[in-house]
């Protein structure tokens, strides 16, 4: 047990200081919320005042759900904080250990292939609280012991070290599908990547499946643990899991206790269990798609080297066709494409707010971007904008809106898109399109969810309605008139478009998606499109004959085209399958678990958003430094205003101890930071430099240091561009005592009281990246930082100014980066200009040459030059130890000039002497970095380790340094 109990502590060391408590900014919304919560006999829901009807609602479901879910990995977990946000437009949820929580974002999704029928919160509630029921699943043999010695952060770090992504992301996804009416993998598009993969005879290894590559598409996580996850319950019982993991967390900190233990369930390790369940529904599928002959259409050609989709597409008057081009070597853009395949890039998109669908009319194209609150990280908006090929130039239409799905009318005036309020309430609202002013709002009565509003040609709307798990396509009028056009029970119907009689809409009732047609004069129904893969978002040309679609390969979405003639429908009356599925629903026996909820009344009340304490974390954790133990209580509160922290720490490199605080309090726009110290210091050095070296002399210590400061980060990302800015004033103190040498080190002092003012400004604007990108093609930096003694010991003070640039290189993913500083140490000298004996030396924010220590100098000048590039992306398994994605390399000259300069006199008797000299450093570095991305033992975090060799032209000498670039964290 003692060797255990070491083992454990070793392993977790050099990850808990994830969990420390830090001046980083946490997320908050404004604080003009008001909240309110309820208590359940498993859950503390806490959601904002006006959102009481969901929040009573929610309170049944997760309720509902709690037995159900937890079944099959045979753990009911704690009680938990479930958090409701409403500030967001983003669709979202997760579940956390630091603080223990979930949040949900409770603006649902527009695109179908996510929500499908469901409605959103019940969604996320069986999902997210399977992940609770995973992490809680881990309170048994030694990972409780972590939990007991470490609390969350421990039990965070076994459940994130142990079962993989895969696991938890793809059993969350088999327990919504099992467990909703449309859950993902009900979805056919959900795996459909997967499809084309497979289908084309492609299993890559497992290492390269379930952590990803820069240089193949991988279907994500989500997708592959579903059907790992899935398969192992098919063929080995719906309890295989609770085994699994039961085995491993009783002891989990030894190499791939997590396949070891998959092993002992089913005789597999979990490459075999991979290969084994991707055999086995490659064989399902390709059988499946041998039964499908599919209708003729001319597929437009692309050249591209890597995976692209090109979406939406849409009938510009030239002939060509507008699409959404996305990929893994560019940033989300608008192409157009002739029937040829060659392209014109016409403009790049910003944080684009996806809902499924793009809409153009003439020379005018609309759409829907994310911005953000400059300050309220939890507050952000959905605005639309739109590009005039006439103009040529993008415009920002609406601010601080919560706009999604726009549409254009047919004579480009007017503008219909899908508000969701803080208050989830939904409506179609009309826009100029000129300036973008709300015209008038059409009435939703029942709050039903909205989705893909398009304009007819006798200025009338068709979208999808989503309302008690049913989706009916419908028509309204201006007026707020609705007519229902089409009906399914559960069918997820998606991007309507009505020409004339004929509606066209996209649907996966058969397990692959597809372009069908109702034709509302006969009542009748007819399939256009039949794809093997899947055949989506139809446009239809201004003449009626042509249809253009999304075709789905295995390079991702291309674009083709078929003629649209009657003798070659087909009259269909589809019936849904059950997929991959559906034996796990039976063995799961909740089919559509939230068909009925219960309608109990809670009990409310307020919740303060002053209720800060939370204490989540105990025991060791370790600061970044790497010599510095760290022993106390962390808390952070719920809604992220305040994070506090304290306990005992222990130098290693001196030997001494010491006791910690911190607060950061970030309720308010300027947020406020305090920092205590409290420790006992230790330095040995020589009291003169006379031969021999004899005077050597060590002492002890005390220190008290106080940082108060106030803080604000800022947002202004609002194009393809992320911008950020920060500025910052503190106030430093610190009290020694007990120190009684004659000489001190220029970063220590000697006895009594030192004061001093700190103030950073930081800007930084950069172009989004795409996953292929090793650096921006475009950004540029600022950084400024003034501190300066005052009313002290000690004298001293430093100002520093440093830039960067980033521009594009010779070659794609090619990155030049220009970095110069320049910095001014206060205090060097006296008035009379002699050296100053009173001199403290503050820290550098410069980046100085590589490969020289530090020194100090009354005035610093720096440049360097880096050149980043991609060497390879290999691929490599190296064992079952190391996956090796990416090798890249960095070139680079740096170049630092230091110079201190003394002219003074000093009288001696009837002697005037001039004291007159200079000390000036150049530090020239040259050289190259050598890393890789790599994953070790199939953790899904990434790592970037690497080897530099850098000349110094000083010394004349070669150095050979490592070099750890990122852990991943």
């Amino acid at each position: 047990m003692k060797k255990s109990l070491l083992l454990v502590f070793g392993l977790l060391i050099p990850f808990l200081e994830l969990a420390q408590v830090s001046t980083n900014s946490l997320q908050q919304n404004p604080p003009s919320v008001r909240w309110s919560k309820i208590n359940t006999p498993h859950f503390r829901l806490i959601f904002p005042t006006t959102n009481l009807e969901e929040g009573q609602r929610l309170a049944n479901v997760l309720e509902t759900v709690y037995e159900p879910v937890s079944s099959s990995l045979g753990k009911n977990p704690r009680k938990i904080s479930v958090l409701l946000q409403n500030q967001t437009t983003v669709s979202n949820g997760f579940v956390t250990l630091l603080p223990r929580r979930s949040e949900f974002f409770v603006t649902p999704p527009q695109d179908p292939n996510l929500l499908g029928t469901n409605n959103w919160l019940d969604l996320l509630a069986v999902h997210e609280f399977r992940h609770v029921v995973q992490n809680d699943k881990a309170l048994t043999g030694i990972s409780k012991l972590a939990y007991y010695l470490f609390g969350n952060n421990g039990l965070g770090v076994v459940s994130s070290l142990t079962a993989p992504n895969w696991f938890k992301e793809g059993d969350a996804v088999g327990i919504e599908t099992a467990m909703t009416q449309s859950g993902r993998g009900r979805i056919p598009s959900f795996d459909m990547a997967l499809r084309a993969q497979l289908a084309s005879g492609k299993i890559y290894p497992y290492a390269k499946a379930v952590t990803e590559s820069y240089k193949d598409f991988i279907p994500n996580h989500y997708v592959s643990g579903y059907f790992l996850t899935t398969y192992l319950k098919k063929k080995y019982g719906n309890d295989a899991w609770d085994k699994v993991l039961t085995g491993t967390y009783r002891f989990p900190f030894y190499p791939f206790s997590f396949s070891n233990n998959i092993k002992k369930v089913t005789g597999l390790r979990v490459e075999d269990l991979y290969k084994n369940a991707f055999l086995d529904i490659q064989k399902e599928w390709i059988e499946e798609q041998n039964k499908i002959t599919e209708n003729p259409a001319t597929q437009i050609s692309s050249k591209d080297k890597y995976f692209s989709n090109y979406l939406y597409p849409q009938y510009l008057p030239d002939g060509r066709i507008l699409v959404v081009k996305t990929g893994l070597d560019i940033i989300s853009q608008l192409v157009a494409v002739d029937k040829n395949g060659e392209e014109e890039k016409i403009a790049e998109l910003g944080i684009w707010n996806d809902a499924g669908m793009l809409s153009l009319q003439g020379t005018k194209v609309v759409w829907a971007e994310i911005a953000y609150d400059a300050r309220w990280a939890r507050k952000d908006y959905s605005v639309i904008k739109t590009y005039d090929f006439n103009e040529g130039k993008i415009k920002t239409l609406t601010h601080k809106t919560k706009y999604a799905a726009p549409s254009l009318n047919t004579e480009a005036s007017k503008i219909v898109c899908v508000e969701s309020t803080p208050e989830q309430k939904y409506s179609l609202v009309i826009l100029d399109a000129q300036s973008g002013q709300v015209l008038q709002k059409i009435p939703n009565p029942t709050n039903a969810f909205l989705l893909h509003p398009r304009w007819t040609k006798s200025d009338e709307i068709v979208f999808v309605k989503l309302k008690d798990g049913q989706k009916t396509i419908t028509k309204t009028d201006l007026s707020g008139k609705e007519l229902a056009l089409f009906t399914s029970s559960q069918e997820n119907l998606a991007h309507p478009v009505l020409n004339g009689d004929s509606l066209f809409f996209n649907s996966g009732v058969t397990g692959i998606d597809n372009v069908y047609l109702y034709r509302l004069d006969k009542q009748t129904r007819y399939q256009v499109t039949n794809r093997k893969l899947g055949g989506f978002n139809p446009a239809i040309s201004k003449d009626g004959k042509e249809l253009i679609f999304n075709n789905f390969t295995k390079n991702g979405h291309r674009l083709a085209y078929m003629p649209l003639q009657d003798s070659d429908l087909k009259e269909v009356n589809p019936s849904a399958t059950t997929r991959y599925f559906g034996e796990m629903m039976l063995k799961e026996a909740h089919q559509n678990l939230l068909k009925q909820v219960p309608n109990h009344s809670y009990e409310v009340s307020k919740y303060s958003k002053f209720n800060i304490f939370n204490i989540y974390s105990w025991g060791a954790i370790t600061t970044s430094s790497g010599n510095t133990l760290y022993a106390g209580l962390s808390s952070q509160d719920m809604l992220g205003t305040t994070a506090i922290s304290g306990g005992y720490t222990y130098n290693m490199n001196e030997q001494t101890s010491g006791t910690y605080a911190n607060l950061s309090f970030q309720t308010f726009y300027p947020m406020l930071d305090v920092s205590w110290r409290n420790t006992q210091r230790k330095t040995t050095l020589y009291l003169d430099n006379a031969q021999p070296l004899d005077s050597l002399a060590s002492d002890r210590w005390n220190q008290q240091e106080l940082l108060v400061g106030l803080r604000v980060p800022l947002n202004f990302t609002k194009s393809k561009y992320i911008q950020s800015l920060s500025f910052s004033a503190n106030v430093a103190m610190m009290q020694v005592s007990g120190y009684d040498l004659s000489k001190r080190y220029l970063t220590e002092s000697y006895n009594g009281l030192n004061q001093s003012m700190i103030y950073t400004f930081s800007y930084v604007r950069q172009l989004k990246q795409s996953l292929r990108d090793i650096a921006p093609k475009w950004a540029q930096s600022l950084n400024f930082y003034y501190r300066n003694a005052f009313a002290s010991v000690i004298d001293g003070g430093l100002a520093a100014l440093q830039a960067s640039i980033y521009t594009p290189g010779l070659a794609p993913h090619h990155s030049l980066r220009l970095r110069g500083g320049f910095q001014q140490q206060f205090g060097f000298k006296n008035q009379d200009g002699s050296p100053n004996s009173k001199l403290y030396a503050y820290g550098s924010p410069l980046a100085y040459a590589r490969g020289y220590s530090y020194r100090n100098y009354e005035y610093l000048n720096t440049l360097s030059v880096d050149y980043k590039m991609p060497l390879a992306t290999p691929d490599w398994n190296i064992g079952r130890w190391v996956y090796l994605k990416r090798l890249k390399t960095n070139f680079f000259a740096d170049f630092s000039h230091g110079e201190t300069n003394y002219d003074f006199t000093v009288r001696q008797g009837t002697k005037v002497l001039n004291y007159k000299g200079s000390d000036i450093g150049n530090f020239k570095s040259y050289g190259l970095d050598i890393s890789g991305d790599f994953h070790w033992m199939r953790f899904s975090q990434s790592f970037e380790v690497g080897i530099r060799f850098v000349y110094l032209q000083n010394l004349n000498q070669f150095l050979i340094q490592p070099v750890v670039l990122d852990i991943g964290f």
